[in-house]
């Protein structure tokens, strides 16, 4: 029997872990956009690979994220059609809901994943 976080704090774990990933490669667009050639900081690593150095740990919470969602994903549907036959029509228009919201969360990993894959090749194997 596996425990569950209450509904609130899990999308909002969900949305930190894709807002912490995006933001961890927002520098990567203006260090992409900057033709400056790279410099050694105080760490000793270069200022354009620094953003590739997290890529893994992104994409490992993406992957965590997407294997979330095709869980529920099955779930909901299940449970929609349920209550859609037993004539619990607004019930099932928020399980819909929930349903649009899972698949965007989706959609939008799966982009991030994208970019993340384009800006650092060498860790998309990973």
């Amino acid at each position: 029997m596996s425990v569950s976080l209450p509904r609130r704090t899990g999308r909002a774990a969900l949305g930190a872990t894709v807002l912490g990933a995006v933001l961890s490669l927002a520098g990567a667009g203006v260090a992409a956009a900057a033709p400056v050639s790279p410099s050694p900081g105080a760490d000793g690593v270069a200022a354009t690979g620094s953003h590739c150095a997290r890529a893994p740990k992104a994409l490992k919470r993406i992957a965590t994220v997407e294997s979330r969602v095709t869980t529920r994903l099955p779930k909901l549907q299940a449970a929609e059609k349920r209550l859609t036959a037993a004539g619990r029509s607004a019930r099932a228009g928020k399980v819909e809901k929930r349903i649009a919201r899972l698949q965007k969360v989706e959609s939008r990993a799966a982009t991030l994943a994208k970019k993340i894959a384009a800006r650092c090749p060498q860790t998309a194997g990973s």
